[in-house]
């Protein structure tokens, strides 16, 4: 549990590391802490200077993104939370939402903690220890007075429902369509890729299969490597073999479908009235939402595996052998695709878009070096790289736009907010 008491630097200092760390979690902010430090070791005649250094960094070190490091993202720290785990257990997901900020543990125990202010409001058991969780959401569900978020856990064969006021347990189902991917939110439900080869919808208020569209048709079915998209009411999926349908997301009705020469196995992307399909026949597509008109495929030397993400007026598509290649969205009568820019050697895959000295930049992240890139959109640039070396995940625009959720095994969990507003970015999945 976390106390209301706030800590004093000079408590700060003296305590271990791990527990120093408990304690800034509740601290209001770094800049604070940093002007009360200075001021308490003033007036210690043993070196001063030395002291406030040693304490500063004390409190700096309990940050998994401190302060200097938040703003070379453009970002402030708005606050950290350390989620309590228990003995021998590690955080192993976290989901973030405007709604609330889900971090699931290895003995798959939730914690609900509030996205303004990083206090925790709950921990609750979420699914039986030997469950494989898929995905832990908040989906708002109708009830009798109109509707209500709930809380989702999703695992290979069982869908968990809690209470969003207390995670007391509310829903149990258990999957008749075998999930294959992790499902992507829909309204009041979710959609998942199944290894049948459907695309099925999951209601969360009652706890049952709505219904399922076989991707392939009857003959030669393949299963649902990556998980659907869906913008605009329209959800996006392929197959392993390589059938792209667009089916209304409120009915599950067809509305076109494509036969490729290779297989989805990356999730589409969706932006501006178009699906951004990237597949093994080495072709990235780009097929109108409405109809499957396909508007223009570019050929490439290498089966495609990677997901397309859509920033601003360019869609991203990482093509091995060439690097990251951004295209035109929509070019004027070119069906063969537009290049605006391609830049080799970079690391890390895109996941947001933020404003660095007034350029819109699109931001990659790879976990293995733990480092993000800010790639300017107009030309491909290279505009800064942060190394975040306590960061082993980071979510970025999902509570609001150019900022970040980043969190680590231990149960620390930052949020950091934008210095500046950036560009709207394209609708996620």
């Amino acid at each position: 549990m976390f106390s209301n008491r706030q800590p004093t630097p000079a408590s700060i200092a003296s305590l271990p590391q791990t527990e120093a760390r408990r304690a800034v979690s509740v601290a209001p902010t770094f800049v604070a802490l940093a002007v009360a430090l200075a001021g308490a070791t003033a007036a210690n005649a043993q070196s001063p200077n030395d002291r406030v250094a040693q304490d500063v960094a004390k409190v700096n070190d309990a940050y998994i993104v401190g302060p200097k490091t938040a703003s070379e993202l453009g970002c402030i720290i708005a606050w950290q939370t350390l989620v309590p785990l228990p003995t021998g257990h590690s955080l192993r997901l976290v989901s973030s939402s405007n709604d609330g900020i889900l971090a699931l543990n290895s003995r798959n125990e939730v914690s609900l903690v509030r996205p303004a202010t990083g206090d925790r409001a709950w921990t609750a058991s979420a699914a039986q220890q030997v469950d494989r969780v898929l995905s832990a959401e908040i989906v708002r569900v109708r009830v009798r007075d109109g509707e209500e978020p709930r809380v989702i856990i999703t695992t290979d064969t069982l869908a968990y429902g809690l209470d969003f006021k207390d995670g007391a347990s509310v829903l149990r189902g258990r999957f008749r369509h075998v999930p294959s991917t992790a499902p992507t939110v829909v309204g009041r439900g979710l959609v998942f890729g199944t290894r049948g080869g459907q695309i099925a919808w999951f209601d969360c208020a009652t706890g049952f299969d709505m219904k399922a569209y076989t991707v392939d048709g009857p003959v030669g079915k393949s299963p649902i490597i990556a998980e659907p998209a869906v913008g605009d009411g329209i959800v996006v999926a392929g197959s392993a073999q390589g059938t792209v349908v667009g089916l209304d997301a409120g009915s599950g009705a067809s509305m076109w479908r494509k036969e490729l020469l290779g297989g989805v196995t990356a999730q589409p992307a969706i932006a501006n009235g178009i699906a951004f399909v990237a597949s093994e026949d080495q072709y990235l597509y780009a097929f109108d939402l409405g109809s499957g008109v396909t508007l223009w495929k570019y050929f490439t030397q290498t089966p495609l595996k990677t997901s397309p993400f859509a920033a601003g007026s360019l869609v991203l598509q990482d093509i091995p052998g060439m690097g990251l290649v951004a295209f035109t969205q929509n070019p004027e009568g070119q069906i063969g695709g537009e290049i605006r820019w391609k830049r080799a050697g970079l690391v890390g895959a895109p996941i947001g878009v933020t404003k660095v000295s007034g350029s819109d930049a699109a931001l990659l992240w790879c976990p293995a070096a733990r480092k993000v890139t800010m790639v300017d959109l107009r030309n491909g640039d290279v505009i800064r790289s942060v190394d975040l070396p306590k960061v082993e995940h980071l979510e970025a625009d999902s509570l609001e736009q150019g900022g970040f959720v980043a969190w680590s095994s231990d149960g620390r969990i930052v949020r950091l907010s934008p210095m500046q507003v950036a560009a709207a970015p394209a609708p996620k999945g």
